[in-house]
């Protein structure tokens, strides 16, 4: 090989020796300041265990840079993403349509059933459903004969169990993915502890054809324990369909006189049957029969059609209460292009909407199911940092940031950071399992600066140390202006 070709070939070699790191911002490196060290060594933080990213919203310098590309799970802060991509891709006048049909014409007031036809809203709340009962009693019906007919198939994705993820079924939390059901299948109750020492619940509203059996006891313990020693259970009898039993038992702590409490159930055509019942009799109309899943026939029109609120107001109360049921039929509700409403179709649609939008995912990347309630999400905190940016940018960025959380004012921040210093700075969404906890959002210093916040951790559960005093210390740093 000549001389001369060597040369230049060196000379390439040393000029992109050179340039290498130019092309790398800063952050390529880890970056802790001393006090945030001390502070996870005071809280007996393994610092591996976790991932922040802060920076200046209007800079790439970065003033924490910690375990930026370690994948993690981020629990409820993929809600974000989920959000943006249906913004996006959707449009926030985006809404789900609900419709009844009936098979026969309405005479002297009567149908044989109505079938309602599930589009896959999670917003249909008690207070919406009286007003399609008032819509459908205003078309002149009075009596339905055998029951409703409900048809499920908008969403294709098989509906796995509730108490998959943590052995839990009735926590309203662990809801799943329903083409059609009303209210996320909730009952409010309280507990009560009588004088006499008898244990009463007293649900606030209660469906037709769904009781209650109370075998408490008096035990030890403290209200925050409640749930250690009590055991709640669905039952359903074979012979008497029409009835469902939520069974209770266990120790009711001694010192508690009363406790609010909630559950979700499982069959959403057996709660949405017994609320429409009782909103139907209550509206002076007659009702016989049961429920059943069946399809809407291709040849007929509907009664009534209703529709959600629109994406935009639906997105500002689920990110900021943490929703999970909106999330997961938000997620499965990308695809409006075919009939394919499955987590896969959803997943490449994520993909290709952010990566449309510039924000930067690893090949590992995943997304179970969009509420971020899972263990096998999983994201690195450089791809959060990213979407920030791109929420920034985006025409819609104004709905975003309305969703975003806001300390010790709303959302699932309401009750926490209320101190002088942090109320009102932080809009984050938080993210919280066992052993998980993170923070995405802004920060807004003394100085008016703003700051990109990424935070998470990952670790095993019931460890010892406090997480919550370094989040909180880790805050006051970064709103005090370092």
């Amino acid at each position: 090989m000549p001389f001369n070709s060597i040369n230049k070939k060196t000379y390439q070699l040393l000029l992109l020796f050179f340039l290498i790191p130019l092309c790398f911002p800063a952050y390529a490196e880890e970056i802790l300041p001393k006090e945030i060290e001390l502070l996870a060594k005071k809280q007996n933080i393994p610092t591996d265990s976790l991932s922040i990213i802060v920076q200046p919203a209007t800079s790439e310098t970065r003033l924490i840079n910690l375990n930026s590309k370690v994948k993690r799970t981020p629990a409820s802060v993929a809600k974000l993403f989920t959000a943006f991509v249906a913004i996006d891709h959707l449009g926030p006048d985006f809404h789900w349509t609900t419709k009844v049909f009936t098979t026969d014409s309405i005479s002297d007031g009567e149908v044989d059933s109505l079938i309602f036809q599930g589009g896959g809203d999670p917003y249909i709340s008690i207070e919406r459903l009286e007003e399609m009962v008032a819509e459908l009693r205003n078309l002149g019906i009075k009596t339905i004969n055998e029951g409703l007919i409900v048809d499920q198939k908008f969403f294709q994705q098989r509906q796995t169990s509730t108490a998959d993820f943590d052995d839990d079924p009735l926590r309203p939390y662990n809801i799943m993915h329903t083409s059609f059901l009303v209210n996320s299948n909730k009952i409010d109750f309280k507990v009560k502890k009588y004088s006499n020492n008898t244990i009463a619940i007293e649900p606030e509203f209660l469906p037709d054809g769904v009781l209650f059996t109370n075998d408490l006891e008096l035990g030890s313990g403290s209200c925050s324990d409640f749930r250690d020693n009590v055991n709640f259970r669905q039952i359903k009898m074979p012979k008497h369909p029409a009835d469902l039993f939520i069974h209770v038992d266990g120790k009711y702590p001694r010192n508690c006189f009363e406790f609010e409490h909630d559950l979700s159930l499982t069959d959403a055509n057996h709660y949405f049957f017994g609320v429409f019942k009782n909103l139907w009799l209550k509206s002076g109309g007659s009702f016989n029969g049961y429920i059943r899943e069946g399809k809407v026939p291709l040849s007929i029109k509907p009664i009534v059609t209703f529709d959600s609120p629109s994406l935009d107001k639906i997105i500002i109360e689920g990110v900021k209460e943490s929703d999970n049921l909106i999330a997961r039929n938000l997620f499965l509700s990308l695809n409006q292009s075919s009939g394919n409403k499955n987590h896969k179709a959803s997943r490449r649609i994520m993909r290709e909407v952010l990566k449309n939008n510039n924000v930067s995912l690893n090949y590992n990347t995943f997304f179970e199911n969009g509420s971020g309630l899972s263990r096998k999400t999983a994201i690195k905190p450089e791809s959060i940092l990213s979407l920030l940016k791109a929420i920034k940018q985006h025409p819609s960025s104004d709905i975003f940031m309305r969703s975003l959380p806001i300390s010790g004012v709303d959302g699932t921040l309401e009750n926490q950071y209320k101190t002088d210093l942090l109320t009102s700075r932080l809009k984050l969404k938080t993210g919280t399992l066992d052993g998980v906890s993170g923070l995405a959002g802004f920060v807004t210093g003394l100085s008016g600066t703003e700051y990109v916040l990424v935070f998470l951790h990952n670790d095993i559960p019931d460890h010892p140390y406090k997480i919550s005093s370094f989040r909180e210390g880790l805050l006051n740093w970064v709103v005090n202006d370092i």
